[in-house]
Formats: structure tokens, C-alpha cells, sequence
């Protein structure tokens, strides 16, 4: 079994939402629900799919989000350990280009951001922050999604410690896994574990939960764009243009009328095209932008939710 007609039509619907039922799946491909076990474990034990991401919804985080640019030239291993053992620190990507390192960060208050950045002084580095961050759907073989996407509804993030348990399991490659799974990897009572589980999974607290597909296995490039624009009105127009663009994995914008964006290819021709849609939307609008190409993830997806426990 490679992938097939039906192997790419079920991985579509994964990327697209992780926890699609199987009897849903089932119905889609037209085959029965233990066929639909046999190529889902197919599609994870040959690495076309990685993990299953619970993606936070963090734009509704009271919190600042912040992004730095770093250029070391030695002692990496060093830089890697401090960032670690930093709270803050949402996610750790070394990169092949200008900037050699990408940190994301939370911070509860201005005051822990000021703090925070005293101890970057001696680092060559750039930083921006990040009003709203959007992730459009990524399509490798262009399969449309035949199950509706659940509606989430508007909630305020409110969490306790189950909650906060749940939602960092789930987002470390676990957003697939039953509540019952769930409760017995966080050693949480199954009906506590049932009931905020639900809770959760029924709000918009996630922006998605989606398989990953294999790097290796699909020789993805992953890379990042930081696009200084001339003026607020572009860097807006931009940011909502890039969202329409096949490939696309991510897009914020920040204050500064800076447009991050993120974007997949599997080919340099692919690679090409992607750059030049997303330049070609008025490129004399665009006063500079920082090209890079995602090297190895050293950290990602560990939220600071445990700010929401604090007094």
C-alpha cells in the first residue's frame, strides 16, 4: 500500500481537522472503519504523518507575543540551553540564512518583557510583536475536505489545572488521542478528564488540531518571510492577500507594519512560485524583507499556560 487515491483523500481530511471521526472517514472513502485504522497507522508508521498539533487559538492569550531574530556565529549549543530553560520562550527554530535562530516568547506583562530583554544584550538579534497570527489550510495533493469542519464556539479562556494538563498534552503531538488516552497520559480522572476535555474541544480555545505530514518523507522546506512594509494599510492588505496563497502555512502581522509569513514547498520550483506570488502583490510597498529557511525545530508548541494559574 503507497499512497493512493484514498491514502491522499484521508490524509487531506487529517491535515485539515486530526479528530474526524472514524466512522466519518469511513464514509468519505467509501470503505470500513477497520480499512480506515489499517491506512491511518499506514500513513503514521511510514512517516507521512508525524503528529497530530492542537494548535492553541493564542490570540486569545492575554499575554504579549514577541518574535526574535538572532544571529550566533558560536557557542549554539550554549544559546540553545539558555532559551530552554527560559519560560517565556514559546518556540525555538535554528535556521539556514541572515538569522541563524527564531524565538517565539509570551510574556504576562511588560514589566517580564523588559526583564526578559535585558539579558539579550550581548546578542545580535531583531524583534518584533505580533498582533494576530492566522494559519490557512495547507493542501499537498489538492483533495477537497468532504466533512464539515466542526463549529467551534466563542469562549473566554478561563483554565484550571486539568485544562491547562489537557491542552499541553494535546499540543505536543497529541491532539488525535480519546479523552480516555488523554486522561490516562495526564493521570487525571477519566470524568474530570471527559468533562473539560469536551469543554475544550466544543470552544474556539484551538486555532486547529491537524496531522503533520513527515518532512522527510515529503522533502519539505519550511520558510519564513519577514516582510517590512511601507505603510499600516499595506502591511494589512498584504497580510489578508498572502492568507489566499496555496502553500501558505502561517501569516501574522505585527505592529511596525511587519508581515510574518511561513509557507511550505516540496521543489524548488514550488519554492519559486510561492516567493513570487507573494512578492509580486506590490512589491515597490515593500521596504525590505529577511529570507529564511527552517533548519531544525529545537522547541515548539510548549504554551505558558501555567500564567493562568498564577496569582
Amino acid at each position: 500500500m503507497d499512497l493512493d487515491e484514498k491514502n491522499k483523500i484521508l490524509f487531506e481530511h487529517l491535515l485539515a481537522y486530526a479528530r474526524f471521526s472514524i466512522k466519518d472517514l469511513a464514509n468519505v472513502l467509501g470503505v470500513s472503519k477497520a480499512t480506515v485504522i489499517k491506512r491511518i497507522k499506514f500513513l503514521e508508521e511510514n512517516k507521512y504523518i508525524s503528529r497530530y498539533d492542537a494548535i492553541i487559538n493564542w490570540q486569545k492569550l492575554p499575554f504579549i507575543k514577541k518574535v526574535y531574530f538572532f544571529k550566533i556565529s558560536e557557542k549554539t549549543k550554549e544559546f540553545e540551553n539558555l532559551f530552554l530553560s527560559k519560560k517565556e520562550v514559546f518556540s525555538i527554530i535554528s535556521l539556514n540564512g541572515l538569522y541563524n535562530y527564531y524565538v517565539w516568547c509570551f510574556f504576562k506583562t511588560k514589566k517580564q518583557q523588559k526583564e526578559f530583554e535585558k539579558q539579550l544584550k550581548n546578542f545580535d538579534y531583531v524583534d518584533m510583536e505580533i498582533n494576530e497570527l492566522i494559519l490557512p489550510k495547507v493542501t499537498f495533493f489538492d483533495v477537497p475536505i468532504k466533512i464539515p469542519l466542526p463549529k467551534a464556539k466563542s469562549a473566554e479562556i478561563k483554565m484550571d489545572k486539568i485544562d491547562v494538563a489537557i491542552i499541553k498534552y494535546m499540543a505536543q503531538g497529541h491532539g488525535r488521542d480519546s479523552l480516555y488516552e488523554i486522561s490516562e497520559a495526564i493521570k487525571k480522572n477519566y470524568d474530570s478528564v471527559n468533562y473539560h476535555g469536551k469543554k475544550i474541544l466544543n470552544s474556539d480555545y484551538f486555532l486547529g488540531i491537524i496531522a503533520q505530514p513527515g518532512e522527510n518523507k515529503f522533502t519539505i522546506q519550511t520558510t519564513c518571510l519577514v516582510i517590512f512594509c511601507s505603510d499600516k494599510k499595506f502591511s494589512e492588505e498584504l497580510y489578508n492577500s498572502i492568507q489566499k496563497i496555496q502553500h501558505v502555512q502561517s501569516d501574522a502581522i505585527g505592529k511596525d507594519n511587519v508581515v510574518i509569513v511561513h509557507f511550505l514547498s516540496q521543489t524548488h520550483v514550488e519554492y519559486r512560485e510561492t516567493l513570487s506570488k507573494i512578492l509580486s502583490i506590490d512589491r515597490k510597498k515593500i521596504k525590505n524583507i529577511l529570507i529564511s529557511h527552517w533548519n531544525k525545530i529545537i522547541l515548539n508548541n510548549r504554551y505558558p499556560l501555567e500564567y493562568f494559574l498564577e496569582k
